[in-house]
């Protein structure tokens, strides 16, 4: 995002070296694709069932066995940012991290888990004591979904002309590759009907604080400082995906010498997530197949914690 890191860590609580006075958090983060456990964070399963109109008839739909996702920031936030730097977040991976940290990576199809170990937690009003306060955010910055896919058979002969275009990601390219009828690739080609590439594609996903979900600035315009669907500071031209599949999280910092656990729960259900259309000569398992990721696909994630 441009532009974005260096008003970021202006507002963002730093986490310190441990302090004997202080209270610490300790924080790990487990990746899925269990679904549909928790009622009253999700839609059914029939609601996220629905199609696209434009491609040609909807073929199929297939299911991702490897799916891994690279994270460039990842956080809970309080309210949206603002100059007066009262607001609390939890910032576990953020833009000065190496990029090839493992801290990076979330591998859904292998249960991953992530150990965050921030030490005391501090701020710039001094050492938290106690206080309590509301994580109305959950966010993720996405440098790119990485999936592996078995395509049906009958593509053995095929050529399908969208997987030999280049797609760009701001300063990155990527094309993708089929092994054994096993299709290698990154996101953007199943995404790039959200918007126009030349805005940029989406790539922020900002849950909580709204009660909807939708794709926010398609137009590609300036979004400020300090916004509600741009909850981070700094501004950007991108899309931003928006979904109200969270509830608000609560915590009560550590007392003095207290320690506790904080563990987050991401899933992603991805199960027919890949849809597969007939494309412009509505002819089924041709070469102008359309592949992309069924609607609302954001709205498989949930997002859960727990803390001890």
């Amino acid at each position: 995002m441009k532009k974005v890191i260096g008003i970021l860590i202006l507002t963002f609580f730093l986490f310190s070296c441990k302090k004997e006075e202080s209270g610490t958090i300790i924080f790990k983060m487990k990746y899925s694709t269990s679904q549909y456990n928790t009622k009253s964070l999700l839609k059914s399963k029939l609601d996220l069932e629905n199609f696209y109109n434009g491609y040609g008839d909807y073929i199929t739909s297939i299911t991702p066995h490897l799916f891994i996702a690279k994270f460039g920031m990842l956080g809970f936030q309080e309210f949206y940012s603002n100059p007066d730097n009262t607001n609390h977040m939890l910032l576990f991976i953020k833009g000065n991290i190496p990029d090839d940290d493992p801290t990076k990576f979330a591998d859904f199809t292998n249960n991953a888990v992530v150990n965050y170990t921030p030490g005391g937690l501090t701020n710039d009003h001094g050492l938290y004591d106690g206080t309590q306060f509301t994580f109305n955010y959950f966010y993720f910055f996405l440098d790119y979904f990485y999936q592996e896919v078995n395509l049906p058979e009958q593509y053995d002969t095929i050529d399908i002309d969208m997987f030999h275009h280049v797609y760009a990601n701001y300063h990155y390219f990527y094309d993708s590759v089929i092994v054994n009828n096993v299709l290698k690739i990154m996101h953007w080609p199943f995404t790039d009907h959200l918007s126009n590439p030349m805005n940029g594609y989406p790539s922020a996903f900002v849950f909580g604080n709204c009660d909807s979900t939708f794709l926010f600035n398609t137009e590609g315009n300036t979004i400020p400082n300090y916004s509600v669907n741009w909850p981070f500071g700094g501004s950007t031209i991108n899309p931003i995906i928006r979904s109200n599949n969270y509830s608000p999280i609560t915590l009560k910092t550590p007392d003095s010498g207290e320690t506790k656990e904080m563990i987050g729960y991401v899933s992603f259900d991805l199960e027919n997530l890949i849809q597969i259309y007939a494309g412009a000569d509505n002819i089924p398992y041709n070469s102008d197949d359309i592949f992309i990721y069924a609607p609302n696909f954001w709205e498989r994630i949930k997002v859960n914690v727990i803390i001890e």
